[in-house]
């Protein structure tokens, strides 16, 4: 046993390579409790590794419960409703309702515009011959699809990346800027949706959402709002990480990224590979409905638990050298980088689809780059493993 072992998923000398901390935890403490000093509302949390126990509890949602929030010592009352933080039933109505709308034909005809607004950007950097993966391309292309799936005005693309930079990439959810921004979106959603409750026929998105099968189910303004909010965070953060982290990933494996510029058969395998090996959501939380008991470690009920999905990802029970960047690897697709169970993520494929053509746009252009590791910049672990600067040169 490791008896000294600390890990801290909020402490930045964790950002760059928690896999290391997650392989011990997995060997050594597969249940790891976690006091929190200056506690809002839970005075610890309790972290799951391994892949096995992982799996069970994303597909036990009576036990592990979403209803109390997924982020960490954060009062939910604070943050707009979404599905995120609800259990069944009322999520799987919810749930059904963007299912039905964010369809398969909607996300493949997305792809010439991502693949514009990709090229457009590189090609305002490539002549300099230096650009910032992150600020200037990673968190652009998810915030454009956005625009474009909810018909928003891109004008305002700006306003949309700095509130979900207030509300989810530091480690305090409900901070003060955290709530100015939540207020600043609701008046925003709010004002959205009175306009398209009155416009009929929209195809975008939000109008879908407010005018579906009301038979069914019944919206709440509060709870359209929310999709609002779900829609704008979701979409952009976890993408617009995976895409930078990425991006640093096939820099450091050059023989990887040479291997995709030669073979663009390989790009199906290649992002999930990429999204086994980033895991860009690397950990969101649950709150026990009753005591678990795993390992001869009891987790009260009430408490809540954060599961490492890049624990899971990197699991040597189920993925042989986890480690290595393999687009050879066997079992790819068995990963949980999107969820699973329940709350599998209703966005993968248009996160897939942003993945594969801005890196692919970038290897169009640049297939050369190189990653300037010395200002490389992590801001985040949990839930996001948050990129704030990658400098790549050409």
């Amino acid at each position: 046993m490791s008896a000294s072992f600390e890990f801290d998923p909020f402490d930045a000398k964790f950002f760059e390579d928690p896999f290391s901390a997650f392989k011990v935890m997995r060997r050594d403490h597969p249940v790891y409790k976690r006091d929190i000093p200056n506690h809002r509302i839970w005075p610890h949390y309790w972290m799951i590794s391994r892949a096995a126990d992982i799996d069970a509890a994303l597909k036990d949602w009576r036990r592990f419960s979403s209803a109390k929030g997924t982020l960490i010592d954060t009062d939910i009352s604070l943050i707009p409703p979404n599905i995120f933080n609800m259990d069944p039933p009322r999520h799987d109505e919810l749930r059904a309702i963007l299912a039905r709308v964010l369809t398969p034909r909607r996300v493949a005809d997305l792809e010439g515009a991502i693949m514009s607004a990709a090229r457009g950007l590189l090609k305002e950097h490539v002549a300099k011959g230096r650009l910032d993966a992150a600020t200037d391309y990673a968190q652009m292309i998810p915030t454009l699809t956005m625009c474009s799936l909810m018909d928003l005005p891109l004008d305002d693309r700006a306003q949309f990346l700095q509130w979900n930079m207030d509300t989810l990439a530091g480690n305090d959810f409900t901070s003060p800027e955290a709530l100015k921004a939540y207020g600043e979106m609701g008046a925003y959603w709010e004002r959205l949706v009175a306009e398209r409750r009155e416009k009929k026929g929209g195809t975008d998105l939000i109008s879908q959402i407010l005018h579906h099968d009301k038979e069914s189910v019944t919206l709440s303004d509060e709870e359209i709002g929310g999709f609002c909010s779900l829609l704008h965070d979701a979409s952009q953060n976890t993408t617009m990480n995976m895409i930078a982290n990425s991006i640093v990933a096939l820099g450091r494996n050059p023989e990887q990224r040479a291997r995709l510029v030669a073979d663009p058969s390989l790009w199906g395998v290649a992002v999930d590979e990429l999204l086994r090996f980033v895991s860009p959501v690397q950990g969101l939380a649950r709150t026990t409905t009753e005591d678990v008991t795993l390992h001869g470690v009891t987790i009260p009920a009430g408490d809540q638990v954060l599961i490492l999905y890049g624990a899971a990802n990197h699991d040597e029970t189920v993925f042989e050298n986890p480690e290595v960047l393999d687009f050879d690897r066997p079992r790819v697709k068995s990963h949980w980088a999107l969820g699973q169970g329940i709350h599998t993520c209703l966005g993968a494929a248009v996160a897939r689809l942003e993945t594969k053509v801005a890196l692919q746009a970038l290897l169009e252009l640049a297939p050369n780059y190189k990653v300037v590791e010395s200002d490389l910049v992590r801001n985040q672990l949990v839930p996001t493993r948050g990129v704030a600067h990658a400098p790549i040169t050409f």
